[in-house]
């Protein structure tokens, strides 16, 4: 069955174990080096990044929001961690383009940690897919997906069947990974099934690079296509 991705975010957090910025008293100064690695790839307005001042150091963060597009592009950068969210990606350029403005962020925000390894990485991909089959398609999808998850009646209330979200969790065999999947018919008029894989890496994981950690979720997403019988396209 033809399925088309009609709609992705790309969304990227990574937590750190303590705070481990340099030159607190000077947070804002990472705004210059965020500013001139998203002009490689984006017009960044003078305005779009922004310092957050909290009641307390570990509170305050640096964050911007970019329009790009149809979609946007927000980020922030804490004592304890960063993340970078694309919204609204239309088509595999604008995935490509997301994939390198998250690249350029994190090189730019690493280059104020002082030390340690950060304690996790995770990168989720939520998409919204157009069937040939339409909303039964998706249904039957996700019912089957039910049955093969072990339990039409999964809370144990006497249920004869269930088409609610179906999860899985999946672990790598070295442990230092997590790939969590979500599929459920969609809840936008415009599409029928929605998909989201992400994935925890932790250090020590083969996947030692943001390119690794998103190829590998491209690669299930494809093998989760493969597995239901769809031809994936965007």
């Amino acid at each position: 069955m033809k399925a088309t991705v009609h709609l992705s975010f790309l969304e990227y957090e990574v937590t750190f174990s303590r705070p481990a910025f340099k030159h607190v008293g000077s947070f804002a100064s990472i705004i210059e080096p965020i500013h001139d690695a998203l002009g490689l790839e984006l017009a960044v307005p003078p305005d779009a990044i922004k310092i957050e001042i909290g009641n307390s150091i570990a509170t305050s963060s640096v964050n911007g929001l970019l329009y790009v597009g149809r979609g946007f592009f927000d980020f922030e950068a804490r004592l304890d961690g960063y993340r970078a969210r694309f919204r609204d990606l239309w088509s595999m350029a604008d995935v490509d383009r997301a994939r390198r403005c998250i690249k350029l962020f994190e090189s730019a925000v690493t280059g104020f940690v002082t030390d340690g390894i950060p304690e996790s990485w995770k990168l989720t991909m939520p998409s919204w897919w157009i069937l040939d089959g339409g909303d039964d398609a998706a249904e039957d999808l996700v019912r089957k997906l039910t049955w093969r998850h072990g339990s039409n009646d999964p809370f144990g209330i006497g249920a004869t069947g269930t088409r609610s979200r179906v999860g899985f969790e999946c672990s790598g065999p070295d442990s230092h990974w997590i790939v969590s999947i979500a599929l459920e018919k969609s809840a936008s008029s415009d599409t029928n099934l929605f998909l989201e894989v992400s994935g925890k890496h932790i250090p020590g994981s083969l996947f030692d690079s943001f390119d690794k950690k998103a190829d590998h979720l491209f690669d299930v997403s494809r093998t989760i296509g493969d597995r239901l019988g769809l031809i994936m396209e965007r």
